[in-house]
């Protein structure tokens, strides 16, 4: 998520509140917009939620079942603070008032300290606690983690018991609860059977992040318009030409070009008017022999 900002302005000051962990579908706070792993409720009305005094809250909310009461709501995402209205009940069918899990803690740096699963090995007990590879990050446990070595520090001192993990996932942009058990023995590599990553490259990517990325690629061009067809040719003008013999009157004789077509690889053949201008000669009429003496 990166490094966290300047600390918010809240109503008493301070960097603590209730870490919104998981919340139910159709309930109480599902209904008010809470969102899991970013939210932290640092207020109730107008009293500042600011140590660890769980009888404290669990009063304010059972003063107020099914009457709507408002909350003080921090997002780590937005860094910001904002006022939701919340009817807690408990005939919505589900567990809790609210219908959210929370734990205390401090929001200064909280999206810090997350733990990526990488590789899950089959039949490991990461994978029978339904670790997800690569989409899932280990956001917290029962007691704080606020050190990389913490997570590996409490597997081991479950090995052989069970661990709840709260998790959220990437893809479903949702949090969880497991139950996972470390063990040795399971028959291949560690006591998890996965791999962790932790650190600036292994964060919660932001949600404008995670979203796909523009297309870079231009729309296609329009379609060329169709080529028109190569105009079939055209048969030439017929042309007269006229022919002068001294102490005659003038002969007019008449041409018909012939049309040669031509094609991509060659330039355009050009007629030959004189071959058709002879034949136009011999059977037009017979030469008289002073006209024979020209043609020679």
């Amino acid at each position: 998520m990166g490094a966290s900002g300047s600390s918010p302005s809240l109503p008493g000051g301070g960097t603590e509140g209730y870490h919104v962990l998981r919340v139910q579908e159709g309930s109480p706070g599902h209904k008010a917009g809470l969102e899991a792993f970013f939210d932290f409720i640092v207020a109730v009305g107008n009293t500042r939620l600011q140590n660890e005094d769980n009888e404290v809250l669990k009063e304010l909310l059972k003063n107020s079942v099914e009457k709507p009461v408002k909350m003080a709501v921090f997002s780590t995402k937005t860094k910001s603070t904002r006022d939701v209205t919340i009817v807690p009940g408990s005939t919505w069918g589900g567990q809790g008032l609210l219908g959210v899990s929370i734990r205390f803690c401090s929001f200064d740096g909280a999206n810090q300290n997350v733990w990526h699963i990488l590789e899950v090995q089959p039949h490991s007990p990461a994978s029978i606690a339904g670790l997800r590879a690569f989409s899932d990050y280990i956001i917290g446990a029962e007691t704080v983690l606020s050190d990389a070595e913490d997570l590996f520090t409490l597997v081991e001192s479950h090995e052989g018991r069970p661990l709840k993990l709260y998790v959220y996932n990437v893809e479903t942009d949702s949090c969880r609860e497991i139950s996972l058990t470390p063990n040795s023995a399971w028959g291949g590599e560690g006591s998890l059977g996965c791999g962790i990553g932790y650190g600036y490259l292994h964060r919660i990517p932001t949600r404008q992040s995670a979203k796909p990325m523009p297309s870079l690629i231009s729309p296609p061009l329009p379609p060329f318009p169709p080529v028109p067809a190569m105009m079939a040719p055209q048969p030439a003008a017929p042309v007269t030409v006229s022919l002068h013999v001294p102490g005659h009157p003038p002969l007019s004789v008449p041409l018909t070009p012939v049309a040669v077509e031509s094609s991509p690889e060659t330039a355009p053949a050009h007629a030959q008017p004189a071959p058709e201008a002879s034949s136009q000669l011999n059977t037009s009429e017979t030469p008289s022999p002073e006209r024979a003496d020209v043609s020679k």
